[in-house]
């Protein structure tokens, strides 16, 4: 399979595994420097256990999650918040959704967050499976700096 590994979490609470189609180059570390990669109005992902493709509107979803692989860390109790400053530059920021889970990471300090549709969040853990999100901000109940 090829594209990156995500998992598309969509506002009706349901989940979907599998790559993402869009040829889209992602360097994780360079979207908090100087990188703008926006995601498309619909994505197109090749579900993981199928094979089957899909068209997913970006406006169904909650959050796109890059991740490392599609098992995740069963065993892992991943951190969800910062103890101290975050070793990232850029704004941390402590987000809720809808269905109220709260999340912090570290945002690009650009416009970028503001005005486009959604945004790119850093988790605080280095361990995660979760390389970075992509957060819709019509999810979102509350967002604070």
């Amino acid at each position: 399979m090829s594209g990156p590994k995500v998992v598309a979490r969509l506002r009706d609470g349901k989940m979907v595994k599998g790559y993402l189609e869009e040829p889209l180059e992602l360097d994780f570390d360079a979207l908090f420097v100087d990188a703008h990669a926006a995601l498309p109005n619909d994505l197109r992902l090749r579900r993981v256990d199928s094979g089957e493709k899909l068209k997913i509107p970006l406006d169904s979803l909650k959050a796109l999650f890059f991740v490392k692989s599609f098992e995740g860390q069963k065993d892992y109790s991943e951190v969800k918040f910062f103890e101290k400053n975050p070793p990232i530059k850029g704004l941390w920021v402590r987000i809720r959704f809808y269905d109220d889970e709260h999340l912090e990471g570290v945002v690009k300090n650009s416009m970028d967050f503001l005005v486009e549709p959604g945004f790119y969040l850093k988790p605080p853990d280095p361990l995660s499976n979760n390389e970075i999100l992509y957060v819709v901000k019509d999810s979102l109940a509350d967002f604070r700096v």
